[in-house]
Order: structure tokens, then C-alpha cells, then sequence
């Protein structure tokens, strides 16, 4: 059970009815709750990411992933690997993920991925080492991208757990919410 209600749908705003459409997952459900421009620009800050990031997809994923195991996030793990299946990764490159790491599994740049992650999350900023390491792999840009993408998944699994989001009966649909 959610430890706070979510939003009344008799209350949301024009924008929160519009963004939530007719099935909404429970995160959304209860981020619809916040100030109407917090919840736009939580939104729009989030959606950038699957819009128009220099992070691949499936980097992208592996890092949530990597946030949501982190911080023990059941809801976070339970929506993305959905997205991650929708991209093809396997139940084991899932497993790799959840245990931090299996460089013939995941490749170099994912692993590298991952130990930045990691950093991030267990000591707020990575060292020189780590960011040295995920430099092999990726750009100037997809760092900066993968840092605020950290830093945004970090905050939505602390709004899950505080908030006590359920688990919703189904996944995401992401093959349809990718095309919206």
C-alpha cells in the first residue's frame, strides 16, 4: 500500500490529465500530485532523456537499472527492464546489470557504465579514475548526460521509496510510449 494517496483525478491539472493519458502507471499517478509546474518540468526533464540524449538507449537503461538496484528500488527495476527487454537485452545481460558487472556479457563501455553508476551513487561524485575510464567510451557530452541522468533517477527512486509507489499489475508499454 502507497504510504501517501495518490493524486485525486478529479483534481489533477489540464496538463497532468493530458500527460497521464488513460492508464497511467502508479509514478505517474503520483508525481500528478506535485505543483502543476513541478510536474511539467519533472516531466519534460525526463522525457529529454528518451528524446534526445547523446546516451544510447541502451546505455541509458543500463545506468537506470543501475540507480534502481542501487537504491533498491523495486518499482524503478520492475519498469525498466521492460524498456531494457524492448531493447533487446536478455534476462542475463539483466542479471549482469543487478550484480554490478560481466564484462563478457555487457561489453567495455557498459561496464565502464556501470562503475560510474556506481561511483556516483555510493560517493556523490566519481573519481578521476572512474570518469577516466568511462571517457574511453563515451564523449564529453554523454558523461555530462550520464551524470544527470544519474542524479534524476536517483531522485525518482527516493520518490518511490518515500512515497511508497506500488508496483504496478502490468509494465509499461515502451514500444507504444516510445512512439508518443
Amino acid at each position: 500500500m502507497a504510504r501517501m494517496p495518490y493524486a485525486d483525478p478529479a483534481q489533477l491539472t489540464d496538463l497532468a490529465r493530458e500527460t497521464l493519458g488513460p492508464s497511467p502507471v502508479n509514478v505517474a499517478r503520483m508525481m500528478a500530485g506535485a505543483s502543476p509546474a513541478v510536474f511539467r518540468a519533472f516531466t519534460d526533464y525526463g522525457g529529454a532523456f528518451f528524446r534526445s540524449s547523446a546516451l544510447s538507449p541502451r546505455l541509458r537503461e543500463i545506468a537506470i537499472l543501475r540507480v534502481g538496484h542501487l537504491s533498491a528500488s523495486e518499482y524503478e527495476v520492475f519498469q525498466h527492464e521492460a524498456m531494457a527487454r524492448h531493447l533487446d537485452m536478455t534476462d542475463a545481460d539483466l542479471a549482469a546489470i543487478a550484480l554490478g558487472a560481466n564484462p563478457a556479457r555487457l561489453g567495455a563501455d557498459a561496464v565502464a557504465v556501470i562503475a560510474f553508476v556506481d561511483d556516483l551513487v555510493r560517493n556523490v561524485g566519481a573519481s578521476d579514475a572512474t570518469l577516466a575510464a568511462v571517457g574511453v567510451h563515451l564523449e564529453q557530452r554523454q558523461i555530462l548526460d550520464l551524470i544527470l541522468l544519474t542524479g534524476y533517477y536517483m531522485m525518482v527512486c527516493r520518490f518511490l521509496e518515500t512515497t511508497g509507489v506500488e508496483i504496478d499489475d502490468t509494465a509499461l508499454d515502451w514500444g507504444a510510449a516510445m512512439k508518443a
